[in-house]
């Protein structure tokens, strides 16, 4: 259950390599692009909550939404981040639900800019599934209708280099059974075609929202049907005042609501069974561990202490699980 919420798609199979060295953004370069925001926004609707006292939409180009996206969901400097989510999962089988387990996710980020319209990240996402009821760490599961009980797997994967753009549509070869450990219980090979795009700028009073769609489908070959898929839609909020404030690389507190349709997983050993998963839950953004929700520290130092310990030299390559 993928949470990687921005550019996950994108990643897969690998990013190009970075042109020339952009890990650090200065202040002067986010004082113009917040300045285009001030030209085109800021002059004629003066950020004070009493121009949007309903949701409202704004005009904002590509270049405009990527750079509120970075600053909600990364950072505009080169600071590890991370991004949590904390939903329910169901099993969806011929229009009826059956409940699955609870997914506590996060994935640490360093971000860097690209280019105009372009920023890459490095990323490492890891994910416990949990019993709704008891919120016990689950080590099987009995998947519903077929009634077979099934090992869950601890899942983590990368660290991975991802693209972050306004939107995009590509082929490539998937990679994420190869980035994942014990890759084969989550994912197939085959050919990923992905899009995504950001969209729905809106106000209401400082509250700014911003909507992402990402979709993945993975084929084995030509004229086969998608073995594999995973789609999923977010919406960030943030402070506008803080968005438009140039000192700031990033905005703290954000909420991100999220929800998400996926095949059925190979560990869920469901075979040609017609169905998907989906799930929905909410989570958010910080540059501290500390600031993660409490169980999912926990479960992080117990199962994933090198993250814990030393993110920047695992995101790095230079250690791993311990």
């Amino acid at each position: 259950d993928l949470s990687r919420p921005v550019g996950r798609p994108v990643g897969e199979g690998g990013a190009m390599a970075a042109q020339g060295d952009s890990m650090n953004i200065s202040i002067d370069r986010r004082s113009l692009l917040v300045g285009a925001l001030g030209a085109s926004l800021l002059a004629t609707k003066p950020a004070v909550a009493d121009d949007y006292p309903t949701l409202t939409d704004i005009e904002l180009s590509d270049e405009e939404m990527l750079e509120l996206f970075v600053k909600l969901r990364y950072s505009l400097d080169d600071r590890i981040t991370i991004g949590w989510v904390d939903a329910v999962n169901y099993a969806f089988i011929d229009g009826e639900t059956f409940p699955l387990y609870r997914l506590l996710a996060a994935t640490w980020y360093r971000t860097r800019a690209d280019g105009p319209g372009r920023w890459k990240t490095t990323q490492l996402e890891i994910a416990m599934f949990l019993d709704m009821q008891t919120g016990e760490l689950l080590d099987e599961l009995t998947m519903p209708v077929t009634g077979n009980t099934v090992d869950v797997p601890l899942y983590r994967s990368g660290p991975s280099e991802a693209e972050v753009v306004a939107r995009f549509v590509r082929t490539r070869g998937f990679e994420m059974k190869r980035e994942t450990r014990d890759g084969e219980s989550s994912f197939m090979p085959g050919r990923a075609v992905s899009q995504g795009f950001l969209s729905q700028p809106q106000r209401r009073g400082d509250d700014f929202f911003i909507r992402q769609d990402l979709n993945t489908r993975v084929y084995s070959g030509e004229g086969a049907k998608p073995g594999f898929f995973y789609r999923e839609w977010t919406i960030t909020k943030g402070s506008w005042a803080a968005l438009s404030d140039p000192s700031l690389a990033m905005v703290v507190p954000n909420e991100l609501a999220y929800s998400a349709n996926t095949a059925f997983r190979p560990w869920m050993n469901m075979g040609d069974m017609p169905g998907h998963t989906a799930q929905n839950g909410w989570g958010g953004r910080t540059d501290s561990f500390s600031g993660l929700p409490a169980e999912l520290q926990r479960l992080a130092r117990q199962y994933q202490p090198d993250l814990v310990e030393d993110p920047a030299a695992v995101l790095a390559g230079k250690r791993g699980e311990t």
